[in-house]
């Protein structure tokens, strides 16, 4: 997801029976593709989810998912800064910021055999030329890709 929608992200548009996350347009928010998407929820963040279930959550919840004080969610400098600051606690490159969990994502996918085409849908991209962007292979996914001849 895009910081964007992680900050936006409400309750109801998770369906933990489904494990799907829907990202809405909302009269406050609206995604960048302006379309809704769905995303898969993988066990990890399935788990990470029910541990952050509010106690008085049904199905008309609106709340926000990631807050510091109930019902207000987290501004999205904010979350930059937290980052970039545990970024550099860990000495790691200084050019990681949130936008780069993105590229990882993409490229990892692509890494282990992901679809360009599964890619772009996961990633809310309406063009392959966006996603190829993303998705840096390492020098061993070519040398495997020619040995597959």
């Amino acid at each position: 997801m895009r910081q964007a929608e992680l900050v936006n992200m409400k309750w109801d548009w998770i369906d933990l029976n489904q494990n799907i996350i829907t990202v809405k347009n909302s009269k406050t928010f609206t995604t960048k593709s302006k379309e809704e998407r769905i995303i898969p929820i993988c066990s990890t963040l399935r788990n990470t989810l029910l541990n952050r279930l509010p106690k008085k959550v049904n199905i008309t919840n609106e709340g926000f998912v990631f807050t510091r004080i109930p019902g207000i969610k987290l501004n999205e400098n904010y979350v930059c800064k937290k980052f970039k600051k545990v970024v550099r606690s860990l000495g790691l490159n200084d050019k990681i910021n949130f936008h780069t969990l993105r590229h990882s994502f993409a490229s990892i996918l692509v890494q282990r055999g992901a679809s360009l085409y599964v890619v772009i849908e996961l990633l809310g991209h309406e063009d392959l030329s966006i996603t190829q962007i993303y998705s840096h292979l390492q020098s061993q996914n070519l040398k495997d890709a020619v040995n597959l001849l």
